[in-house]
């Protein structure tokens, strides 16, 4: 099962209002998400799930005005989880669009409720895909300075399988949460966070999980040095994706075995002799753990800014509702997302029994096999990170 976390982070006031208040405020959207493999290379899902999560119907959305339909900024001033941070906006609350696609599945359950629930074989279909390029053909001919009054309403994707039209972020929650006794949605909703508000539901995070026949990316074999106390190796990516961030951790009684590469391209291997990347005890959370929240935190801002401000030269103005966001500029999270990530997962990644394969999905391939859009409001323009990661636990050693 692909269970997936899309954190919309950040929506914050400049330290000034004046003359620059007619720029869009950014909205950091963060996405992240596992996707589990069995020992035979084929989805499982090891994550306890709310019972509250929904599984089935397409009644109860947000309501009101879609998002996407709402009036474009003309520049004239006249007036499969999601987690969202702000410090104020322009508009309160803010809305927020979000559909999303499994290329290669079946959506099993979300949260909060969707206004429309495409099943795969409606939204996967032939037709459907010749009416999204029709789409992205609509939208590249809109002209915001025209006004929404002066235009056809534009569709949503008709190859997503969950749709949420309108959902609300506010400071506090418009609804009674569930209670929860599940620990990752407890830890979740400690984030400092926006909420997320459907017409009766709110919750810390939009969530979003699909059946899939997606298979493993990795491929292990002998190498041609191979002995019983040389155990030659070779990880070759089968996919049409470059994978990044690999671990292969090995624990034979009281050895334990750490191999790392950062990048494995499409159509290629690495190789590696098992005994030289034995590593002790008291080191073995340092090199896996340690090294996978290095790779994933963002460098170069680890936490959440606590303001904002413009200039000339990243004023975004000329905004349209109808345009989502579909393409990430990078994977890197905050430092507090991916302990939470961590804190779910760090003991299937890496305590398993045996020969676990980490690695973090290259953001083409998610866009190709879960394609998500992220629609705003024109007082605000989204930022899109992805992080999708991938566990194959089991494994068998060649």
């Amino acid at each position: 099962m692909r269970f997936t976390s899309l954190l919309v982070l950040l929506l914050l006031l400049p330290a000034t209002a004046s003359a620059e208040s007619w720029c869009a405020y950014p909205l950091w959207v963060h996405e992240w998400g596992v996707q589990a493999f069995d020992a035979n290379g084929a989805p499982t899902s090891p994550v306890a799930m709310p019972a509250w999560f929904h599984r089935d119907g397409t009644s109860g959305g947000a309501g009101g005005v879609a998002t996407r339909d709402l009036p474009p900024d003309s520049g004239m001033r006249a007036l499969p989880v999601l987690h969202f941070y702000s410090g104020g906006s322009l508009s309160s609350p803010i809305p927020v669009g979000v559909e999303v696609g499994f290329r290669q599945g079946d959506a099993r359950l979300w949260y909060p409720e969707v206004d429309t629930r495409r099943p795969a074989a409606t939204a996967n279909a032939p037709a459907a895909v010749r009416a999204r390029a029709a789409l992205l053909t609509q939208r590249q001919a809109l002209t915001p300075i025209s006004g929404a009054a002066d235009r056809a309403p534009v569709p949503s994707d008709p190859t997503s399988q969950l749709r949420w039209d309108r959902l609300l972020l506010t400071a506090a929650p418009q609804h009674a949460a569930h209670a929860s006794h599940t620990p990752w949605v407890n830890a979740l909703r400690d984030f400092y966070a926006m909420w997320v508000n459907g017409s009766h539901e709110s919750e810390r995070f939009v969530f979003y999980e699909a059946r899939t026949t997606e298979h493993v990316a990795l491929a292990l074999s002998r190498g041609d040095t191979w002995r019983p106390d040389h155990r030659h190796l070779i990880l070759r990516n089968a996919s049409a994706h470059d994978v990044h961030d690999v671990f292969i951790t090995r624990r034979e009684g009281a050895n334990q075995y750490v191999f790392f590469a950062p990048t494995i391209p499409a159509g290629r291997s690495a190789g590696f002799v098992l005994e030289d990347h034995r590593v002790s005890a008291r080191d073995f959370a340092a090199q896996t753990r340690g090294m996978l929240r290095q790779r994933l935190v963002d460098a170069a801002q680890p936490e959440p800014p606590t303001h904002y401000r413009w200039d000339m030269n990243d004023c975004t103005m000329m905004r349209d509702p109808a345009l989502p966001v579909e393409r990430a500029d990078g994977h890197a999270l905050y430092g507090h997302e991916v302990d939470a990530i961590l804190d779910v997962w760090d003991g299937t990644f890496f305590d398993g029994a045996g020969t676990t394969i980490t690695y973090r999905e290259d953001n083409a391939y998610l866009d190709q096999v879960m394609p998500l859009s992220v629609y705003t409001d024109m007082y605000n323009f989204v930022l899109l990170r992805r992080a999708g990661l991938a566990v194959w636990r089991n494994v068998a050693l060649p």
